[in-house]
């Protein structure tokens, strides 16, 4: 691979959503590309597609492909080519729903099976949505930080429909791929490309405790060398979902 073409290939970055129908997967994708929100539920069918270039810290350019599994994958014969190439999977739960909470284990499960079968390393991350709503939470901070540490992963909150913590925790994780400490990057965090939507990483409260870092970054750091060896490329097909282009 020549270096031009390993540059453009490091710009490219599979984000993949999963979880159970109505955790907000969509929500928080649309959320994050479009800076829109609404109430309307419509479920995903098999899978539908997100694009957004972003700046990372003040020089490097990358375009994110994110793909929104719809629920039903986790039954399904597909889940293994949707997940194929992923950098970052997230696991989506909804913060008021336990049902949505107790069957993040069985994808869990079930994508690590995946990930040794496939020979992936993807950096992995729970998000729990509608975290705006804590007084109808019924998944409780402590219990969910249990589950994160004893499967060796992040956990955060977020809200799809205020937008809070999304942009940071997408940006940190994707920082981590290529192996920039999230310190460096600062107050700016990510930033589309036209140099707009900068991330105020200070309204972002991670629910994880520090134990579970030092597991993430040592996937990270396996998942940037990677990055330079493979010429798999995770381009993104074509939907009849609105894409955001940022460019």
């Amino acid at each position: 691979m020549s270096d031009s073409e390993e540059e453009l290939f490091e710009k490219r970055i599979k984000i993949v959503f999963v979880g159970d129908s109505g955790a907000g997967k969509t929500s928080i994708a649309t959320r994050y590309c479009n800076g829109e929100f609404t109430r309307h539920y419509s479920p995903t069918a098999g899978v539908d597609f997100f694009l957004k270039s972003v700046r990372l810290g003040d020089s490097k350019n990358v375009t994110l492909y994110i793909w929104d599994i719809g629920g039903l994958a986790l039954h399904g014969n597909m889940l293994d080519k949707y997940i194929f190439g992923a950098h970052v999977i997230f696991f989506v739960y909804d913060v008021t729903n336990m049902s949505s909470f107790e069957i993040l284990e069985t994808w869990i499960e079930t994508i690590r099976h995946l990930n040794e079968i496939l020979d992936m390393q993807p950096a992995m991350a729970i998000l729990g949505n509608k975290c705006d709503i804590a007084h109808q939470r019924t998944v409780k901070s402590d219990k969910s930080h249990k589950f994160a540490i004893d499967n060796g992963m992040p956990c955060y909150d977020v809200s799809a429909r205020t937008g809070e913590s999304i942009g940071a925790r997408i940006g940190d994780l994707v920082a981590q791929i290529f192996g920039i400490p999230t310190t460096k990057i600062g107050e700016r965090g990510l930033q589309r490309s036209t140099g707009q939507d900068s991330i105020d990483r200070k309204q972002s409260k991670p629910t994880l405790q520090q134990s579970t870092l030092p597991m993430v970054q040592k996937i990270t750091q396996k998942q940037a060398k990677k990055l330079k060896k493979t010429a798999s490329n995770p381009m993104l097909p074509r939907s009849k979902s609105s894409v955001c282009s940022l460019q």
